[in-house]
């Protein structure tokens, strides 16, 4: 009878080797279980993204129809407040209420073209684009409301390089949207950044950031600001960035908020690369 006696060098190696197995199913374990991690997490965020859009659906054809039903008694008042004013050039005063009737109907208007253009979620007319002409447009829009704020806006050079495969208007429109909801932010005398983001991520699309530096966003309502009449202002209907968020998905793209490092609200914009769209 033979014995095989196994060396101590042998020994050693086969406990290296077993270590190292071991080490190496340890490292795949912890890779794996966070990678299931992240799936579950991203399976968490895609039905509450599904969720979102089904209440969205629902709750667009309900403001739709109410729109409707408000424009068309609206526009008879619009008429004869119009007819109104004519008539009482001869009485200032009640010209002035006549005005305010007017005024105030234009007013209303304005809230119904929001809640029609949320809920219409027209198809985009997406083509390739140079981002300059879009933010001078939008920018332009809001120069108004910027003066009288005395809101000082600074807009990033390198977003003149960019090209963009969206619907101009659409963009714009959000844009506008944006832009205007930082000056509001931001107060008399306030900054607002409109620049070039980074966006690591996906380098198939661009990144479009919108910052202030108003109070920022609360933590309780930074999950809420894209929901339909949703507004923290007194004078808002909660529909400007709900149609910038309807925009982004319309366009193949996305918008985020989130806390500015050195106070304010950051909105980052991302939207598909004209290059992007062509090479594939």
């Amino acid at each position: 009878m033979t014995t095989t006696i196994t060396a101590p060098a042998d020994l050693a190696r086969i406990l290296e080797t077993y270590n190292d197995v071991t080490e190496r199913l340890k490292h795949s374990h912890e890779l794996l279980t966070r990678e299931v991690a992240r799936l579950r997490e991203e399976l968490h965020e895609k039905n509450r993204e599904l969720a979102r859009r089904e209440r969205l659906a629902a709750l667009g054809e309900m403001a739709a129809g109410v729109a409707h039903e408000i424009r068309n008694p609206l526009g008879g008042i619009g008429l004869y407040a119009s007819l109104l004013e004519g008539d009482l050039r001869d009485r200032p005063r009640e010209q002035s209420v006549a005005r305010q009737i007017l005024s105030a109907v234009r007013g209303t208007e304005a809230i119904v073209e929001d809640i029609l253009a949320f809920a219409r979620g027209a198809e985009p007319n997406r083509q390739t684009c140079r981002l300059a002409g879009v933010v001078d447009a939008a920018l332009t829009q809001c120069a108004v409301r910027a003066v009288e704020g005395k809101v000082n806006v600074e807009v990033d050079l390198r977003l003149t390089g960019m090209e963009l495969f969206c619907d101009p208007a659409q963009v714009e429109r959000a844009l506008v949207n944006l832009i205007n909801n930082a000056i509001d932010a931001a107060g008399r005398s306030g900054r607002v950044w409109v620049r070039a983001g980074e966006n690591k991520r996906d380098p198939h699309r661009a990144a479009i950031v919108v910052e202030d530096n108003g109070p920022g966003i609360s933590p309780e309502h930074l999950q809420r600001v894209f929901d339909p009449f949703f507004t923290t202002k007194d004078n808002g209907t909660g529909l400007g960035l709900a149609i910038v968020h309807r925009i982004a998905e319309q366009n193949g793209g996305s918008i985020s908020a989130t806390h500015r490092p050195d106070g304010g609200a950051r909105f980052i914009l991302l939207l598909p690369r004209a290059k992007a769209c062509n090479q594939s």
